[in-house]
C-alpha cells in the first residue's frame, strides 16, 4: 500500500474537488447501469406476467418463480463473496454482468414452469455479486459521509428501473410477432443489452485505485489518503477466517441487523413480485396496470433521495430506517382496510409499499461504515444479502393463491413484519451509542494506536473506531 508521507509522492498539486468529480463522473455511471440493470432484468417476469407468460402457470407456480431467484441469490452469496475477495472486483463483475445478460435472453426459449426455473435460478446465481461488489467498491473510493450518497444514487436506479421498465413492457405490449410473443421479445432485448454493458464494465472499471488508468500517480496516492478516515482500509487479498467468527459470534451489531434487514425485505419481495397482479385486480387493463406501475418508481426515487441525503448530513441511519417504514406500514393499512369501491385509495397504498425498500441503501452503507477489516466486510455485505433474499423469499410466499384477489392474510404479515422493524431499529440505535461510549471509556486509559488505518484491522480490533449509528 503506498502512503503519501512515508514515499515522498507530492499530491499538493491536486485539487481535492476536482479529483471526487473526477471519481464520480468516471465511477457512478457504471455503477448506477449496473444496478439499474440488475433491478430491471430480475423484475421483467413481473411485467412478463401481464404479457401473457402467466398461461402456463398456476398462481403457486408463479410465485415459485420468484421465490427460486433469490434461494440461488442466497446460495451463491458467501461463494461470490470469496471470489471478489480473490479476483480483480471490476473483472470479476463485469463477466457476470455478461453472463446474466445470456440467461435474460434465454428467458424467450422458456415456456413452460420446468425451463423458467432453471433460469431464474441461474440469474439469481450471478445477479448475486452486483450490491457486495458496489458496496465494497463506494467504500474503496469514497468517505463514509460520501458513500451515503453515492450509495443512495446507484440504489435509486430501482426507481429509475420501475419507471423505464413499465414504459419498456407497455411498448413492447404493442409489438407483434407472428414467431415470437411481445414477452420473447422483451427478454431478448434487456439480454442482449445487459450483456454489451457486462463487457464494457469489464473494460472500463477499474479494480482499485491504483489500477486506475484515467488517473495520475499523484492522484492514485491522493484516491487512497483520502479514505484513510474510514479506518476500514481499502483492499486485501488475503481472506481472514477470524474475521469471519468475529463478525458471526463477537459482533453484538450482526443479528440485529440481520434480522432488520430480513423483516424490511419483505415488503420489497412483495413489491417486486406482486405489485402488477395486486393493481390487476383493482379492474384495469393490462397496458393500463402497465402504466399504473410508474409512479412507484418515483416513489422509490424520492424515498431512497430524501433517506440518504438526510443520513449523510445529520447521520442517525437507525431512526431513518424506522421513519421511511412508516409509510408503507399505512400502505399496507389502506390495501388491508379499504373496500374494493376505494381503488384509488388501495393504489396509494401499493404506492405507499416502496417507501420500506429504500432502506436497504443505509443499511449498506450503515454496514459499510461500521465494518473494518476487508474479509470482514466482504462477509458482512454477504450476509446482509443473505438477510436480502430470506426477505424476498419470504414476500411472496405469503400471497397464497386462496388468498386471491384480496390476500387478506398478507397484507396483514406486512404491517406485523414492518412494525418489529421500527423496534429494532430503536434498539440496535441504543446498543451503538453504548458500544461507542464503553470504547471512549477504555481509550481514555490507553494510549492511540498511530497510523492503524490500513493495517486491515477490523473494527473490535481497532480500538480508534467509533461506531455510525
Amino acid at each position: 500500500m503506498i502512503d503519501a508521507r512515508n514515499d515522498n509522492i507530492d499530491t499538493s498539486t491536486v485539487n481535492e474537488n476536482k479529483l471526487r468529480w473526477k471519481l464520480d463522473l468516471r465511477l457512478m455511471p457504471i455503477l448506477c447501469c449496473i444496478y439499474f440493470l440488475q433491478y430491471l432484468d430480475k423484475t421483467l417476469l413481473n411485467y412478463a406476467a401481464v404479457m401473457g407468460i402467466r398461461k402456463n402457470l398456476t398462481p403457486g407456480e408463479f410465485a415459485n418463480l420468484g421465490t427460486i431467484f433469490y434461494v440461488g441469490y442466497i446460495a451463491s452469496e458467501p461463494i461470490t463473496s470469496y471470489f471478489m475477495q480473490r479476483f480483480p472486483i471490476g473483472k470479476y463483475l463485469g463477466i457476470n454482468v455478461a453472463l446474466w445478460g445470456a440467461v435474460v435472453a434465454c428467458h424467450a426459449a422458456c415456456h413452460t414452469y420446468a425451463p423458467l426455473m432453471v433460469v431464474r435460478t441461474l440469474l439469481g446465481i450471478l445477479e448475486a455479486c452486483v450490491a457486495p461488489s458496489l458496496v465494497l467498491i463506494t467504500g474503496m473510493w469514497w468517505t463514509k459521509p460520501e458513500q451515503s450518497r453515492r450509495t443512495g444514487l446507484w440504489y435509486l436506479q430501482i426507481g429509475v428501473a420501475q419507471i423505464v421498465g413499465a414504459a419498456i413492457s407497455y411498448g413492447f405490449q404493442h409489438v407483434h410477432s407472428t414467431r415470437l410473443a411481445n414477452w420473447q421479445i422483451l427478454f431478448l432485448f434487456m439480454g442482449c443489452l445487459t450483456a454489451v454493458v457486462g463487457v464494457l464494465t469489464a473494460i472500463f472499471l477499474p479494480d482499485n485505485p491504483m489500477s486506475a488508468p484515467f488517473l495520475t500517480r499523484e492522484e492514485k496516492v491522493l484516491a487512497i489518503e483520502h479514505v484513510r478516515q474510514n479506518q476500514t482500509g481499502v483492499e486485501n487479498k488475503q481472506f481472514k477466517w477470524s474475521h469471519v467468527r468475529e463478525l458471526l459470534f463477537k459482533d453484538e451489531q450482526t443479528w440485529p441487523l440481520f434480522l432488520i434487514t430480513v423483516l424490511g425485505m419483505i415488503d420489497n419481495g412483495a413489491v417486486s413480485n406482486f405489485s402488477s397482479i395486486i393493481i390487476s385486480t383493482f379492474g384495469f387493463t393490462n397496458e393500463r396496470t402497465t402504466i399504473i406501475q410508474m409512479p412507484s418508481g418515483a416513489v422509490s426515487i424520492i424515498a431512497t433521495l430524501f433517506a440518504t441525503y438526510v443520513v449523510a448530513i445529520v447521520g442517525e441511519r437507525a431512526l431513518m430506517v424506522a421513519f421511511i417504514t412508516i409509510p408503507s406500514i399505512i400502505g399496507a393499512g389502506l390495501l388491508l382496510g379499504l373496500s374494493d369501491n376505494y381503488k384509488v385509495g388501495k393504489l396509494f397504498g401499493v404506492y405507499l409499499l416502496n417507501f420500506c425498500p429504500a432502506m436497504l441503501p443505509i443499511i449498506y452503507s450503515w454496514g459499510a461504515a461500521n465494518t473494518a477489516g476487508y474479509t470482514k466486510r466482504t462477509m458482512r455485505n454477504a450476509l446482509t444479502l443473505m438477510a436480502f433474499c430470506i426477505g424476498n423469499i419470504i414476500g411472496p410466499q405469503m400471497f397464497k393463491a386462496h388468498d386471491a384477489p384480496n390476500y387478506h392474510p398478507a397484507k396483514a404479515a406486512l404491517i406485523a413484519t414492518m412494525s418489529i422493524l421500527v423496534v429494532l431499529c430503536v434498539l440496535l440505535r441504543q446498543l451503538v451509542v453504548w458500544q461507542n461510549k464503553r470504547r471512549d471509556q477504555q481509550m481514555a486509559q490507553l494510549d492511540k494506536v498511530e497510523y492503524s488505518e490500513f493495517l486491515d484491522l477490523t473494527d473490535m480490533e481497532n480500538r480508534n473506531f467509533r461506531y455510525s449509528y
